[in-house]
């Protein structure tokens, strides 16, 4: 009996000493985190996060987590005389320069010294070193940021905040993808921590798309309303909304209107300030939409009748128009196709076919007509009134095309090779060894032009110049590696990359940013969202 009783209590001692224990550990850390803030009086560095989301978690409470916009590219930083390896601490270095991001400048091993304060000019975020070095700078899987620095590249893991606390009352504040600033501090014992929050604007998502309008210099960015998972659930009584951003040929931001409905896509008039759109009918997904003339102040000021988006394959911007398949969107095999041009009346002539396959896109340029069939390994060209001009067979799964300079630029092969051909359908060259090539930009009348492509033989990919002889230099350091075609919802007309005709200016999608890029390929600025006039503190 005696022993028995000693056993019980044995064990409810070693729960004890366990639940204990623990307490202990718990209390440590949370000790430590007021420590290090309590204690910290280092200076601050003001970091712009993007793509901000807040969240509510049942343990934690409320919090807001987002990437700090650096330039993690460090290929040109100091590193140690000693080689890296993994697992190692260090300190990665960035430099401050007004007007563009905080840069990787260096790297040094951890020591048990004091580390250096921090200064407006100069700051240090911990990190560790990774064992694979072609990663990317940014996993939203594991909410991590890694630098690659020196060459060849070193992978650092660095040790930031994953998310930071608010107050639950914020949460209505950042309902959408927001733009926040916060202030980066050192830490009492080199925790790096966030405080002093604001909100400064709002972040584009996936559904963004955009155009510029030549004659205005105005780049117009469609974003529709996303909401957080909790508004999502109770959204069915939500009007569905689109809003409208516009900033000058620079990146300045203007102002922004409202529209009623969820617009897809949307493309300047060239004349006047409205613009064509499709509007989706559906509250998710875009399974119909309508062709919509939209006016500058967000109001619709006309519909065309609903048709099926699967069935579009072109847009015509001089005539406000669709081109649409005629008939069902997939009929039985062996059944001809047609294409058939859709305004805010209805069908209207011409009538293009016979194809023997889905025509991929149909292009409308000056007084041709092009239809691109990958299938049937075939580019025809129209005139304005629907009859063929010439047949290009010689090409293999052609995507998309470009005329400039009496020639005829082509993306095929599976989107591996550009092709030069003569407008009566001779190959002049063709450069391949690309993958994942999404776009094509020619410099009227020149024979140049710019190429958007994830790889280059074998290298990672970005921007292309490509001469008028087929020679391929690498341009800016826009990341593509990530393509944003084939993104659910984004139909393939939807533009990635415009070519301003007046000043020779590029806007490039990357990913959910747009970038300016000067006529020479210089990047002049990364817009990754609609900036308030005002910030809005955010109470943590």
């Amino acid at each position: 009996m005696i022993q028995a009783w000693q056993w019980r209590w044995s064990r409810r001692g070693l729960m004890y000493l366990v639940i204990g224990l623990q307490l202990v550990i718990l209390a440590a850390i949370v000790a430590s985190q007021e420590v290090n803030r309590l204690l910290d009086a280092s200076l601050s560095v003001e970091l712009e996060l993007t793509q901000a989301h807040a969240q509510k978690d049942p343990f934690r409470g409320a919090s807001i987590s987002g990437r700090p916009a650096l330039d993690l590219d460090g290929a040109k930083a100091g590193v140690p005389p000693k080689q890296l390896e993994a697992g190692d601490k260090v300190l990665v270095f960035f430099s401050v320069k007004p007007g563009s991001r905080p840069r990787v400048a260096q790297i040094e091993r951890k020591g048990w010294g004091k580390e250096l304060p921090f200064s407006k000019e100069r700051f240090s975020i911990p990190g560790t070193v990774r064992k694979e070095t072609a990663d990317r700078s940014f996993s939203s899987a594991q909410r991590v940021m890694v630098a690659l620095v020196g060459k060849p590249s070193t992978a650092v893991e660095l040790d930031l905040p994953a998310s930071i606390p608010i107050d639950s009352s914020a949460l209505e504040q950042l309902s959408r993808p927001s733009m926040v600033r916060a202030s980066l501090r050192q830490g009492f014992l080199g925790q790096r921590y966030f405080d002093n929050i604001r909100l400064i604007g709002q972040a584009w998502t996936d559904e963004m798309s955009f155009t510029y309008h030549a004659t205005r210099d105005r780049l117009v960015v469609f974003a529709p309303e996303v909401w957080r998972f909790e508004r999502m659930q109770r959204s069915d009584d939500q009007p569905l909304r689109t809003r409208l951003f516009f900033f000058d040929g620079t990146g300045k931001e203007l102002n922004t209107v409202e529209v009623a409905g969820r617009l897809v896509y949307g493309e300047a008039h060239p004349t006047d300030g409205t613009f064509w759109a499709l509007l989706a009918t559906e509250r998710w997904g875009y399974a119909t939409v309508q062709l919509a003339k939209i006016g500058e102040d967000g109001a619709i000021l006309q519909r065309g009748p609903q048709v099926g988006y699967d069935r579009i394959v072109g847009f015509d911007t001089e005539e406000g128009s669709l081109w649409v398949l005629a008939g069902p969107a997939n009929p039985p095999p062996g059944t001809p196709h047609f294409v058939e041009r859709m305004s805010f009346g209805g069908l209207q002539a011409p009538r293009l076919g016979p194809f023997a396959s889905k025509p991929r896109s149909v292009i409308t340029q000056g007084k041709s007509i092009w239809v691109i069939e990958a299938d049937q390994h075939r580019v025809t060209r129209f005139d304005r009134t629907g009859r063929v001009e010439k047949e290009y067979r010689d090409v293999n799964r052609p995507t998309e095309i470009a005329v400039d300079a009496g020639a005829l630029f082509i993306i095929e092969a599976a989107q591996t090779q550009l092709s030069k051909f003569s407008m009566e359908g001779q190959a002049i060259w063709r450069t391949p060894r690309f993958q994942g090539i999404s776009w094509i930009l020619p410099e009227p009348g020149t024979g140049s032009g710019w190429i958007g492509a994830q790889r280059f033989e074998g290298r990672e990919g970005g921007i292309f110049r490509y001469n008028p002889d087929g020679k391929i230099f690498p341009a800016a350091g826009v990341s593509l590696s990530r393509t944003t075609r084939g993104v659910w919802g984004r139909p393939d007309l939807v533009p990635d990359a415009i070519r301003s005709r007046t000043n020779g200016r590029l806007y490039i999608r990357e990913e959910r940013t747009i970038v300016i890029l000067a006529p020479d390929g210089t990047v002049l600025k990364r817009i990754e969202g609609f900036r308030y006039a005002t910030e809005q503190r955010v109470r943590s």
